[in-house]
């Protein structure tokens, strides 16, 4: 309870990290060393409410600097580790100092996925990972603008959305077939698409990008897009590095158990850049989400002070688009029987997924976060449910689909 925690990445993984542990009743010294600027903060509200104007990049602060003296949690900001000395336990920074360490804690994140291909002379592409970003893509989402994003993901819908909220004219285009293929059965996800359609989106599935000129993106086809404003949103990269170079296990992510212990039992890893396995659970993932940031914190700051983990959480994450809430919880698949409890009128609507024993395996609701946590206390409980126990969004219509 008295060893010295050192936590590179200071973000929100790794300031909940710090959190927790002062929580959880760590007396020892706790170091957040972070390449950004400003204290940990929160990104998700960085696509919407940050671009649109509602929300100051102050107010995504996990708690002001000030706090962090407080909680007797030393930070350390604009500065970034090059490498960790596993046998001496100490980090090596940039400008040359070392940092030691009884306890690490990588929560080094991810980064935008670079666009592949050629790249013309003169072509700028932006991407959104950081309150730079946003600060940097705002001004170009003003109505009349021509905004072309790459990639029909979360990050790529939730661009289009917030550039079409603000006017802008919005083409998105996705190599895919479909979007979302790893996170959305395939109906729902063609339903998202159709929404953005039907607000003014130009959508362009199974295009792909051969190349980006200045002010152009050219489509492999032969056909061309012509933007003010070139977005790319294509996924992220763990940033394992420092991870790798030390020796440490990693797979697209550094590995670690469901405590977050890594294949050193001085180091976890923690949020966007861990790697979760255990075989005897099935659990072989690498999420990037804002619950997966909390939960992993927790389960770690547990883990080096040698408490009982946390009970696994569901897994959760949402989207806000066009003003409607979107919340996804467990691992809904098109191999289960979807059955959609909704409200008229396009009011709130919740679809549960549930597999051959009759159990709730994931759920996806709109505008019903009530509702929504009923279902995961279902998911967790893993036991078959009938249909008439779901709950249902307002207490309205019943139908069922099978999915195909």
């Amino acid at each position: 309870m008295n060893g010295r925690v050192l936590i590179v990445g200071a973000g929100q993984a790794g300031g909940r990290t710090a959190q927790a542990l002062r929580r959880l009743g760590h007396a020892g010294p706790v170091m957040l060393v972070g390449d950004e600027a400003l204290p940990p903060y929160e990104r998700p509200p960085l696509s919407k409410e940050v671009l649109l104007g509602r929300a100051e990049p102050a107010s995504l602060l996990l708690m002001q600097e000030a706090g962090w003296s407080e909680l007797g949690v030393e930070l350390r900001r604009s500065a970034r580790a090059v490498a960790i000395e596993r046998g001496a336990r100490r980090v090596r920074l940039d400008d040359g100092s070392t940092l030691d360490y009884d306890h690490l804690v990588l929560a080094t994140g991810a980064r935008p996925r670079v666009f592949p291909g050629p790249v013309e002379p003169g072509a700028e592409l932006l991407y959104l990972r950081t309150v730079d970003d946003a600060l940097r893509l705002a001004p170009r989402l003003s109505p009349g603008q021509r905004v072309g994003i790459v990639g029909a993901g979360f990050i790529g819908l939730e661009l289009a959305a917030t550039a079409r909220t603000l006017g802008a004219e919005v083409t998105l285009v996705e190599a895919a077939p479909r979007p979302l293929a790893r996170l959305l059965p395939a109906a729902f996800a063609f339903e998202q698409i159709e929404l953005h359609r039907a607000r003014g989106v130009q959508v362009l599935l199974g295009h792909a990008v051969e190349r980006i000129a200045p002010g152009r993106i050219r489509l492999a086809d032969g056909g061309c897009i012509d933007v003010d404003t070139i977005v790319v949103g294509i996924g992220a990269c763990a940033n394992d590095e420092l991870a790798a170079a030390a020796g440490l296990a990693v797979r697209d992510g550094i590995v670690v158990d469901a405590a977050g212990r890594s294949s050193d039992p001085a180091i976890h890893a923690v949020g966007d850049a861990a790697r979760h396995v255990d075989a005897g659970a099935g659990l072989d993932h690498r999420l990037e989400s804002w619950r997966n940031a909390e939960d992993g914190a927790q389960a770690a700051a547990a883990s080096i002070l040698g408490l009982p983990p946390p009970r696994p959480p569901v897994p959760w994450f949402w989207t806000d688009q066009y003003g409607r809430n979107i919340q996804i919880a467990g691992r809904p698949d098109d191999g289960h029987r979807c059955v959609v409890l909704d409200t008229p009128d396009d009011g709130p609507r919740l679809a549960c997924y549930l597999d051959g024993s009759a159990r709730l395996r994931g759920a996806i609701g709109i505008d019903c976060a009530r509702e929504l946590r009923r279902a995961m206390k279902l998911i967790e409980r893993g036991e078959p449910v009938e249909d008439g126990a779901l709950p249902v969004p307002r207490a309205r219509a019943l139908s069922e689909a099978v999915a195909t």
